[in-house]
């Protein structure tokens, strides 16, 4: 039974047309497991301003919700187009998410997430993404 504390580790990676960007954040959070869905949040700082993250997994669908000095709600579901505003201190950018593929595996003390996806920025494609994210006891 996995524990309410966890680590999480985020690693994504963009390729665009002229350009490939990957990064990669651990931090502590919270998880829980409530009428079959995943929940993971955490925090983190952006420009020292908190961002609260929630990472919801149900179905064949991940929702991403992000509130604090950038916020968003991003549904990512394979096979489907979902758009989103996201707002920035700078103004809002509308964002296109058409996930490819989605993988979620659950083991006793760990939970991981895959994802493939292009991303969009006002109608124009940005990248071909990909996030994994996992989810382990701490």
């Amino acid at each position: 039974m996995m524990t309410t504390d966890v680590l999480i580790t985020i690693k994504g990676l963009q390729m665009a047309m002229d350009d490939s960007d990957s990064l990669e954040i651990m931090t502590n959070g919270k998880y829980y497991k409530k009428n079959g869905k995943h929940y993971v949040l955490y925090e983190e700082v952006v420009e020292d301003q908190k961002v609260s993250n929630m990472i919801k997994i149900y179905d064949e669908t991940v929702e991403i919700t992000k509130k604090g000095l950038a916020s968003v709600q991003m549904f990512f579901e394979t096979g489907k187009k979902n758009t989103s505003i996201y707002s920035t201190p700078f103004g809002q950018i509308e964002i296109g998410i058409y996930a490819e593929q989605i993988r979620v595996n659950e083991s006793e003390n760990k939970l991981e997430l895959n994802m493939q996806y292009d991303l969009e920025m006002n109608s124009e494609h940005v990248s071909d993404s990909q996030v994994s994210v996992t989810v382990v006891s701490r």
